[in-house]
């Protein structure tokens, strides 16, 4: 069998025509040289040079030089790939997002991209909006998902999806705060029904320094409506699982909602709010890092897990 370092060496001699010049290059002696050309010619039952002096390759050389050319590139191809893939399975991913995305998004991102590249080290940061945006500015962080950061100088954001804030609430809570009218009429979309909502009933928020928290607050601020009874919570878990308890409304980003393990859409009521505009959900990260294979395989099995919620305006 002819193997690729017999190929190697009788290619390098048949470019110098020199047995000791070629050694050198080889590093091997001009007598293990010659053992592998001898070999070859064995094995293939031809002569492939002419052991003059001069020494002259053969036309069986010719015709065994031009294939061995294809091949050895064909070598060095292969083993370029298999280094460009070693690299992309293996490595390191700082990744940064919100507590609500770390519990209700990430999980199944996570657990199919770990799946898939098992020997790449992945760190997760949890954070509010504010710290996982200046981890990233500061390049602590190799990618974030959530919304297009304020400052994008040196970071670069793919978009993925409008991801706008809805109103969710229970019937048992209309009935008590409005018990004089059916609550079935509050399934259908109106205006009206949505600001006696939000006038009436008891409001399940995140705390101030959440961007979550600062959106509805701003929101109720710019319908001119004060709550007539506001819970605070400093975990979405714990807002999730109070509205689901029946407990109040609370306004919420729609993926949120649709992540989650409760299935409001079996029981509550959920409506768009009335003139408010989604904010971006993005991947952002350093514009240095747009080459590296981590990042390229992260953010494909993001938009694998978010193909239901992205728009054509996030696709690429």
């Amino acid at each position: 069998m002819i193997s690729f370092l017999n190929l190697q060496y009788f290619l390098l001699l048949s470019e110098e025509l020199n047995f000791n010049n070629t050694a050198k290059k080889l590093h091997v002696t001009q007598q293990t040289l010659s053992g592998h050309i001898k070999k070859m010619e064995h094995d293939l039952g031809v002569k492939l040079f002419n052991y003059g002096p001069p020494l002259e390759i053969t036309p069986a050389g010719l015709l065994l030089k031009a294939h061995a050319e294809v091949l050895l590139n064909q070598m060095k191809k292969m083993e370029m790939d298999i280094a460009k893939f070693k690299t992309s399975q293996s490595g390191s991913l700082k990744l940064g997002c919100t507590f609500s995305r770390a519990q209700f998004m990430m999980p199944a991102i996570i657990r199919d991209f770990q799946q898939k590249y098992p020997l790449i080290q992945l760190q997760m940061f949890e954070g509010n909006t504010p710290e996982i945006e200046d981890l990233l500015i500061k390049k602590h962080l190799d990618v974030t998902i959530g919304y297009i950061p304020e400052t994008q100088k040196g970071i670069t954001s793919l978009p993925l999806y409008d991801d706008p804030f809805i109103l969710v609430v229970h019937p048992s809570v209309l009935s008590k705060c409005f018990p004089s009218r059916n609550s079935h009429q509050f399934r259908f979309y109106n205006e009206q029904y949505i600001r006696d909502i939000l006038s009436h009933c008891p409001y399940i928020t995140m705390s101030r320094n959440t961007l979550v928290g600062e959106i509805g607050r701003e929101y109720m601020k710019k319908l001119g409506i004060t709550p007539v009874q506001e819970m605070e919570v400093r975990d979405v878990g714990t807002m999730l699982s109070l509205c689901y308890a029946e407990m109040g409304f609370m306004l919420c980003p729609k993926t949120l909602v649709a992540c989650c393990h409760y299935p409001f859409s079996k029981g509550h009521i959920i409506h768009p709010l009335p003139g408010h505009i989604g904010k971006t959900l993005a991947i952002n990260y350093p514009s240095e890092e747009a080459k590296s294979p981590i990042l390229k395989a992260f953010i494909q099995i993001v938009r694998e897990n978010l193909q239901e919620y992205i728009t054509d305006a996030g696709k690429e």
